[in-house]
């Protein structure tokens, strides 16, 4: 039977490449920490980790019992967090991770399932896809509203379309472009932009500069940024013009002009829900997908 402590034992080794610095972080002596390790290789007649004066790095056996033993230790804390939820009654804890643009959504579902199940607690991060992927598949969230197109996924997950984003320009209202109803690529070619930029991998940044290209032309970009409010700040101080896919009823622009792009919507975010199939049947998770999964404009009028 596999016990935890070796294996989290196990995971510090790996994680700090030494029996001394694990023993360090984990407060607790070198020499148990050793014969933890040499009893798991005796356990199983593999060998672990190539040792060295460098350090230790796992061998191939050791690399698989590392993701065994991460998605082990992590599942543990999962059902640990879970048992003190229903003592103290509240029966479900659900992590959410969201890009940006799914933070209105969520907080409309936090709302809406207050109302119905008021011993629900959620947790909540925000960042980019390609972060909230990794989170997704090291077991730190449970539910993640990301966009397309994904980055990898190495973990079987439900993946839900949402919605379908459509550009705005966003400027001051004192720029000489508040005063269109909508704006052609040619038309922007004057003015800073601010772009919407993933933190690695392929995005609506690389998108939009190929629609650009496509039609021959060379945008004045000002500045790339991961965060909206940043550029909607940008839009504000009339520094640049932001270019920005929006979901209809978004609202993030205040104090600016929002102007349709269409031909930047053929390249627009999708918003997709994404969470591990394993974990769809727990309750207080099937709860939130649930209503997630409903058209926008039904979930609002709830």
């Amino acid at each position: 039977m596999i016990k935890l402590k070796p294996l989290s034992y196990f995971k510090a080794v790996v994680e700090h490449g030494s029996v001394s610095a694990a023993a360090e972080v984990l407060y607790i002596a070198q020499p148990p920490l050793s014969k933890a390790l040499s009893q798991l290789e005796e356990e199983w007649g593999v060998r672990l980790f190539e040792r060295s004066s460098r350090g230790m790095a796992p061998t191939e056996a050791g690399h698989y019992l590392y993701q065994c033993a991460c998605a082990l230790l992590q599942m543990a804390a999962e059902v640990e967090e879970e048992m003190h939820a229903f003592g103290e009654g509240q029966r479900g804890v659900v992590r959410i991770g969201t890009v940006s643009m799914g933070i209105p959504r969520v907080a409309q579902m936090m709302q809406a399932i207050r109302q119905r199940r008021p011993e629900l607690s959620f947790s909540l991060y925000q960042g980019d896809t390609g972060h909230l992927e990794e989170l997704l598949e090291k077991q730190r969230i449970d539910l993640a509203l990301v966009h397309l197109p994904l980055t990898s996924s190495e973990v079987p997950i439900v993946m839900t379309p949402l919605a379908h984003a459509s550009f705005r320009a966003l400027c001051h209202p004192g720029s000489p472009l508040a005063q269109h109803s909508t704006l052609s690529l040619k038309q922007l070619i004057p003015y800073p932009l601010t772009l919407l930029r993933r933190k690695s991998g392929f995005g609506v940044y690389e998108q939009v500069l190929q629609s650009f290209a496509k039609q021959g032309l060379q945008p004045q970009v000002f500045a790339d940024a991961s965060d909206i409010p940043m550029m909607c700040y940008l839009a504000q101080q009339d520094m640049a013009i932001a270019l920005l896919p929006v979901l209809p009823k978004d609202r993030v622009w205040e104090g600016l002009v929002a102007i349709p792009v269409p031909e930047l919507d053929a390249v627009a975010d999708d918003l997709v829900m994404l969470y591990r199939t394993q974990q769809e049947n727990r309750p207080a998770l099937r709860a939130v997908v649930e209503y997630l999964k409903q058209p926008n404009d039904v979930s609002a009028q709830e």
